[in-house]
């Protein structure tokens, strides 16, 4: 890392003839700067685009397939209407990619955000505004153009992720980085109409920006990224700390290209402008959390949910209800011990309980929290830090019907978890087991999503 040097003090040294030749006096030279361009490692392209492509073709081929072959649950559209697609090639490709949370984003492309659906406003704008100008300048419908973007999105992320891991780890672990996400059980929405791709590709860009001192791209960056999640405001943490870590703390230093170091700030401040200009209230983003089902809890509070179940109340459409969240239920694993058999798995009865059942949620929560405490010892600190709100923000925030509702997704942009991963699971005869089995358990919860059951 480079930091501001202190200047070095005079040290005497005397000469070794007689004691009548004076005492000489010289300056010792600081130690020198590891220059920036020693940080730059030489771009590779070629490994991260087959990481994506092995990734894109196991999550396109699964989703088709369920699209094809699959027996689809009740669908949960916005509005309860799925709007259609032209029959062919795109029916199959994007259909079973855009479920979801995919179809609000197609929804807000077409619409915006009227007052009248202040639902939309949990969603942040950068993403299906991407999705309108796309499809206006292509003729394409939005749905197809964020399925496009988010997956252009995606590779265009190895490419960045493995160069920014390479400037502070090696080779190998760059690699390992790459495959822990692109075969990570939930990493299909990498590839589905989400934000997920665009919103790592925006924040990996951002921070390598400010690793290497291009500041005020990093900080345009920060707030791209900001416009697309809320998460992008915590950019300002790896921000500060680089900021420091190169030039010191000092008020002099930060002016002007010091403020881009809080440009991540922009997001909310320019969403919740526009809020207050088209419907009269700039927290809508923060109040419609309620209308999905998000309140208050201490962590301890949401963990006790999730594992027993309690009742909660979210303040929602004016007044405040209470909803009964569900704890983890581990029945369909006696299930499937009992009845080993194809008719069970593949019921809508068992695919239902699995989809509702929290399991994958409570154990991906817990996994994360290992890794950010594990990633204090082994990770630069501009990332551990990064990691911190990315898992205390859920847990602050739970479902009021499933405690830890999307953490497994939320996970996914988290990217120094994966440099953890890389770092934990070195050897070969760990690593490789490890992969099969993220990469049957990605195959496994792509059927499901395909199919309209829900992942996370």
């Amino acid at each position: 890392m480079l930091t501001r040097m202190a200047s070095s003090p005079r040290r005497t040294v005397a000469a070794h003839s007689d004691d009548t030749i004076p005492i000489q006096t010289q300056t010792v030279p600081p130690p020198r700067r590891k220059s920036v361009a020693a940080e730059r490692p030489r771009w590779e392209i070629g490994y991260p685009l087959i990481v994506a492509a092995v990734h894109f073709l196991i999550v396109q081929i699964t989703a088709t397939l369920a699209s094809l072959f699959g027996t689809s649950n009740n669908p949960s559209p916005p509005y309860g209407t799925v709007p259609p697609l032209p029959s062919g090639l795109w029916q199959h490709v994007v259909d079973p990619l855009r479920l979801w949370d995919g179809l609000w984003y197609r929804l807000i492309a077409v619409e915006g955000y009227p007052e009248q659906h202040v639902w939309n406003d949990a969603f942040w704008p950068a993403f299906p505004i991407s999705m309108r100008g796309l499809a206006r300048v292509t003729g394409l419908q939005p749905d197809v153009a964020g399925y496009l973007i988010a997956n252009l999105c995606f590779f265009v992320t190895m490419v960045l992720l493995y160069q920014l891991v390479r400037v502070d780890f090696d080779t190998p672990i760059a690699r390992r980085t790459l495959w822990a996400l692109a075969l990570f059980p939930t990493s299909l929405f990498f590839t589905a109409v989400y934000t997920e791709s665009t919103f790592l590709m925006l924040s990996v860009a951002a921070i390598l920006c400010a690793r290497i001192r291009k500041w005020w791209l990093a900080g345009l960056l920060g707030a791209l990224a900001a416009l697309t999640r809320s998460h992008g405001i915590f950019l300002v943490i790896p921000f500060a700390v680089l900021w420091v870590k190169q030039n010191g703390f000092y008020l002099r230093a930060m002016i002007p290209k010091g403020i881009t170091v809080a440009m991540p700030l922009l997001g909310p401040v320019v969403f919740g402008a526009y809020l207050e200009r088209t419907q009269g209230n700039w927290r809508n983003f923060i109040e419609v959390q309620g209308a999905w089902n998000r309140t208050f809890a201490w962590p301890w509070r949401t963990f006790d949910c999730a594992i027993n179940g309690c009742a909660m109340t979210v303040h929602q459409y004016g007044e405040d209800r209470t909803f009964q969240a569900s704890a983890v239920d581990w029945s369909w694993t006696r299930q499937l011990l009992d009845n080993p058999s194809w008719s069970l798995v593949t019921s809508n009865a068992w695919r239902t309980r699995v989809a509702n059942s929290d399991v994958l949620e409570l154990i991906m929560t817990v996994f994360f929290i290992v890794l950010i405490v594990i990633g204090f010892k082994v990770l630069p600190l501009y990332q551990s830090l990064y990691l911190v709100p990315g898992i205390l923000i859920p847990l602050f925030q739970p479902s009021s019907v499933h405690p830890l509702m999307s953490i497994p997704r939320f996970g996914l942009v988290l990217f120094p978890l994966f440099i953890v991963m890389a770092i934990l699971f070195r050897r070969r005869i760990i690593y490789l087991p490890l992969a099969v089995i993220s990469t049957v358990l990605l195959i496994l919860l792509t059927l499901q999503f395909s199919s309209w059951y829900w992942v996370s």
